[in-house]
């Protein structure tokens, strides 16, 4: 279908300069505010509608044909929740990716061993998170750390360091009533 409607656009596209882009830009329009994305297309108002094929084969509910929209990706993660000392053990996510930057309580790809020397292990909550592609479900696991020794450039945050220095994303949201509860 694709190659189709492109050959017959060539067929009356004008040759580059100023007229190519007037033209993209009045289909772009007529796109957005006759042939509708979401609702049903307005032909009445439209100019083309003397040649319009989906029109003449009153198939305007199926013309132009929309791609499927692709299966949301689902991970099952363990999310640590580590304590000790009335403090909270955050990391910091890769710059690059989902979350980019932002400090979340560790969790991995389940099932997953603890990611610290445990002086208590014991289950935590559940919570579920959706992005526009992948879904988390996710089952805590609730740490007491037998040292104060963490990997590299993770931190601990206390409940005041927590609400001032590190904003946890709303992905998290499902385990901020554990981790309150401890500090």
């Amino acid at each position: 279908v694709k190659r189709a409607v492109r050959d017959q656009l060539q067929a009356v596209m004008p040759e580059g300069g100023t007229d190519i882009r007037i033209f993209n830009q009045a289909m772009m329009e007529l796109g957005a505010t006759v042939c509708l994305p979401n609702g049903a297309p307005l032909c009445d108002r439209c100019p083309a509608a003397d040649f319009c094929t989906a029109r003449r084969e009153e198939r305007t509910g199926e013309l132009p044909v929309k791609a499927a929209k692709k299966a949301r990706r689902i991970e099952a993660r363990t999310v640590f929740l580590i304590f000790r000392e009335k403090k909270v053990a955050l990391r910091r996510r890769p710059g690059r990716g989902l979350l980019a930057g932002l400090w979340e309580y560790p969790n991995e790809l389940s099932p997953a061993p603890c990611p610290v020397e445990a002086a208590g292990l014991s289950g935590g909550p559940a919570g579920k998170h959706i992005f526009s592609h992948i879904e988390w479900h996710m089952t805590a696991q609730i740490v007491e750390a037998a040292s104060p020794e963490l990997p590299g450039g993770w931190v601990w945050a206390d409940r005041a360091a927590l609400e001032r220095d590190y904003a946890v994303p709303n992905a998290f949201q499902a385990f901020a009533g554990a981790v309150e509860a401890r500090l």
